[in-house]
């Protein structure tokens, strides 16, 4: 008999678990009247929380595009859809266009402020990536051109110095 009574329990519980019957009692859902006597729920959030939708990032292609055109040469197509981030990116191209040859090291902090500015996403932050590569190894042509300038200034100066010497010699030895 204990086996019998076992079973049927065991059969029992089976039952209401796989029904989704729960053995507690649920609180029921009282209504409150508010100033306007309208009916809240108090068991609900009002009003309903809105889900919040993604950043709209411009695709790479477009980036590539604006940089493009605000460095000249490109017509870029115009599109209806705002971009996070659109007038910045097109500033920053238009400033790193006008300033990478005369001052890179301008035009890379501003293209380190924009990399911090928003959570690109990754090909754009790739693209940015490239830019900076690009604007670094700029600088560093311009710093060994200069110093290549320096030491060649330099050398003049010595051979001039010398030629200056051997004149004076030549002046002697003729008096």
């Amino acid at each position: 008999m204990g086996l019998a009574h076992k079973a049927s329990f065991i059969l029992i519980a089976c039952s209401m678990l796989i029904t989704g019957c729960t053995l507690t009692q649920k609180k029921p859902v009282t209504e409150v009247k508010t100033e306007n006597n309208q009916v809240a729920s108090q068991g609900k959030p009002n009003p309903k929380p809105r889900p919040k939708s993604e950043p709209n990032y411009p695709p790479a292609s477009t980036v590539i595009a604006w940089h493009a055109a605000q460095c000249g040469g490109y017509k870029a197509s115009t599109s209806k859809l705002n971009f996070v981030g659109e007038n910045e990116l097109k500033s920053l191209f238009k400033s790193i266009c006008l300033l990478s040859a005369t001052e890179p090291e301008k035009a890379l902090a501003q293209l380190e402020k924009s990399d911090h500015a928003y959570y690109w996403p990754d090909d754009i932050k790739q693209y940015l990536w490239l830019q900076k590569q690009h604007l670094q190894q700029s600088l560093a042509a311009k710093q060994a051109k200069q110093a290549l300038s320096d030491e060649m200034e330099k050398t003049l100066s010595s051979l001039a110095t010398i030629e200056q010497q051997l004149l004076l010699r030549e002046e002697t030895k003729e008096q």
